[in-house]
Order: structure tokens, then C-alpha cells, then sequence
């Protein structure tokens, strides 16, 4: 569309254009050795989707917001908080794809994409056009834009950390039982059901997860099940805000983080930060990174046992690639050297090292009961976090 001549061209727009890009490269010179930088400034076209780096579509959002471009190619992800006026939305896809594959659209996706179009106080119309192609379904479409709203579906999980506040709060199994069974997930199977047998299911259906998980916990020595009291490694585990905070906390009472430089502790982050069947490239770790990450394993399979003999299942396999990754950027590797070597997206980069970096700030708030492993995860930490990553 940019290269199609025939598009009028808006010069008072375009010189516009120039002048918000120059001012944000300032800010963020990334942007200036993006591959679509002529595009946008030239023909005020845009793509925006997870693939770019967070400045390219913050970039974007200020061009659109003001009513500067003239198409956006998007994802779905673009159709809920971002107040975008666009006159016309285009529709080519009855699917979508996430970390699971491909699946249809739901209901409530596609009003927040067709909602875009003809903004209240700015247009007086909008329009929906839906594109004929492969991976259009018109029917299917046409049946969930007559569809009520999705169903509310309630995201309360028995979880460590959340057994852990939780008993340490109020003291005692019985309250925290009370509390699972005050959870909207509890209501919303009552609500099903109505009856008090099936009730009492349902809440033995609730429970079980967070005994599995407390039998688990009592093994390992977090929590006293007797006494019913978190103990102190209990409580440091129970401040961090991390994805599989068990393996995170085995790996930090066995000492491994406190030997390791800020780049391997950077990787072996990213290795369970990450997302266990995603790839990051080919980029390759350092001999050292495979041995850590080999005495990791040793670790997660002996976490793993026990949690499958108390009925709870293991976490995922750890991720090599995100290690090798996370390493190599925070030993100090440049930006287009990572990208260019990975040949990953930037946008899955910046999701990984973020979530690696977040993490990490997570370690470094444990100065008082892991000082040495904490003093290395703030280092990574800030090493990682760098630009483009924010």
C-alpha cells in the first residue's frame, strides 16, 4: 500500500509526520533503523503488531491518536486500550492466533474490533468491511457480531504463592479454605449446580489444588502443616511475584544464584521466565550456561517428583534458547547484533527480556534474607533492562 503511487499523498500531514519522528528518535533512537521508518513518515502507513519493539508502536499510537496515518495494519491486540479514530475498521481473519495456535474469535473480540470504527465525538459513521480471503468465515462472523458478551471466567488458581500469603495472613487452613470458597471460580460452578451435594463437590474441587500444593510446601519445609504457620524460607518465596516461584526459591536455598556473574543469572531467569515451547532463536549459550542450567535440571526434576507425588502437576521444561538469549544481551551484546543472530522477532525479544528483567527485580528485593543472590539479580537486572527493553 506505501508503494502504490496512485494514494494521495497529504504534504501538511507528511511534514507533520517527519517532525513527531525526529522529535521521539531523540528519545528512543532505535526507531530511526527500523525497517518501516520511510514507510510511516512517507505514506502514513503503519503496521503494529507484537513483532515490533514497544518505542516503534508507542511511535505508532502517537501518529494514529492524532490522526495522522492513513492505514494501520493490526492485530487484535490494538482493539482494546488504545483510543485509535479509525473511520473504517477492515476484518480478514475469523481466527486468531496465541501461545495454544490457532482458534476462532470470540464474541467479545470482535465488538472491541468492530468498535473501533466511527469514534463517539470524532466521526458521525464507522464502517466495517469484512474481507473476503483463505481464513475469512463471513457466516461465522456475522453469527458472534449478533452474539451476547462473552461469559465472565473467573482467573483464581491455587497457586504457591497464593497458599502462602494467604496462610500467613490469617493463620489458619479453615480461613483460607473460607476465603477459596468466597472466589468467583466457587460461585460460578454453585451457580451451575444448586445443590448442596453438588456444592460440597464443588468446594472439595476448589480446595484440593491448594492441599496439593500445601503437602508440597510442608516437604520442602515452607510451610509447618501441623502448626499451620509459614515458616521463614516461606515467607521470602511468598514475595516473589515470579512464574514458577518454587523452582526460583529451591535454586536460592541450594545457593546457585550466589555464584553466578549478572549474565548467567539473567539467563537462568529467562530460561523459566519464558514461555517453555516458544523459541528464541538460534543464538547459543556459553559452555558455563550449559552446565548451570544443566545442574538446574537436576533441581527442577527433583522439585518435579515431588510435586507429582502430591498430585500436583510439574511446571514445564525450562527454555535453552531464552537462556542463551538473556546471556548474551546482558554480557552486553548490541541491539541489532542480538536480533540479526537470533533471527527471532524483536517483539518476542522484548517480551522475554522484560519478563526476565522483572523478575530479577523480584530477586533483588530479597536483601535481607538472600543478600548475595539479591545484589546479583540487581545488577542483571538493571543490565537488562536497557534500551530498548523498558
Amino acid at each position: 500500500m506505501a508503494n502504490d503511487k496512485s494514494q494521495f499523498v497529504d504534504a501538511e500531514k507528511q511534514l507533520v509526520r517527519q517532525k513527531i519522528f525526529e522529535e521521539f528518535a531523540v528519545e528512543s533512537p532505535e526507531v530511526r533503523g527500523h525497517k518501516h521508518a520511510k514507510l510511516i513518515v512517507n505514506a502514513g502507513v503503519a503496521a503494529h503488531h507484537a513483532g515490533h519493539i514497544p518505542s516503534w508502536k508507542l511511535l505508532i499510537e502517537r501518529m494514529m491518536s492524532g490522526g495522522l496515518l492513513n492505514a494501520l495494519f493490526a492485530t487484535s491486540t490494538v482493539a482494546a486500550g488504545v483510543d485509535f479514530p479509525a473511520r473504517t475498521v477492515v476484518i480478514t481473519n475469523a481466527d486468531t492466533r496465541g501461545n495454544e495456535g490457532w482458534r476462532s474469535l470470540t464474541a467479545s473480540e470482535l465488538q472491541q474490533m468492530t468498535g473501533r470504527a466511527g469514534r463517539r465525538g470524532r466521526d458521525k459513521v464507522g464502517f466495517v468491511v469484512l474481507a473476503p480471503g483463505q481464513f475469512q468465515n463471513p457466516r461465522k462472523i456475522a453469527e458472534l457480531l449478533r452474539s451476547p458478551p462473552d461469559a465472565l471466567e473467573s482467573r483464581f488458581r491455587a497457586t504457591y504463592t497464593s497458599l502462602l500469603n494467604l496462610l500467613d495472613a490469617f493463620g489458619n487452613f479453615e480461613q483460607v479454605r473460607e476465603i477459596a470458597e468466597k472466589s468467583y471460580a466457587f460461585r460460578s460452578e454453585i451457580f451451575d449446580r444448586r445443590s448442596r451435594q453438588n456444592n460440597e463437590l464443588t468446594s472439595d474441587r476448589i480446595w484440593q489444588p491448594f492441599e496439593r500444593r500445601a503437602a508440597v510446601l510442608d516437604q520442602l519445609g515452607y510451610i509447618d502443616r501441623e502448626s499451620e504457620t509459614v515458616t521463614e524460607s516461606g515467607k521470602w518465596l511468598a514475595d516473589l511475584r515470579i512464574d514458577r516461584p518454587l523452582l526460583i526459591g529451591e535454586a536460592l536455598r541450594e545457593g546457585i544464584f550466589d555464584e553466578l556473574k549478572a549474565s548467567e543469572a539473567a539467563g537462568l531467569m529467562a530460561s523459566v521466565a519464558a514461555d517453555a515451547d516458544r523459541s528464541y532463536g538460534e543464538m547459543r549459550s556459553s559452555r558455563r550456561m550449559v552446565d548451570i542450567l544443566s545442574e538446574f535440571e537436576d533441581l527442577v526434576i527433583s522439585t518435579s517428583n515431588i510435586e507429582l507425588r502430591n498430585g500436583v502437576i510439574p511446571s514445564e521444561e525450562i527454555n535453552y534458547s531464552a537462556a542463551a538469549t538473556a546471556e548474551r544481551w546482558t554480557a552486553g551484546m548490541e541491539w541489532q547484533e542480538l536480533v540479526t543472530r537470533t533471527k527471532a522477532e524483536e517483539g518476542d525479544l522484548v517480551r522475554l527480556l522484560s519478563r526476565t528483567g522483572e523478575a530479577l527485580r523480584q530477586l533483588a528485593n530479597l536483601r535481607d534474607s538472600n543478600p548475595t543472590a539479591a545484589a546479583i539479580a540487581r545488577t542483571a537486572a538493571e543490565t537488562i533492562l536497557r534500551d530498548p527493553i523498558r
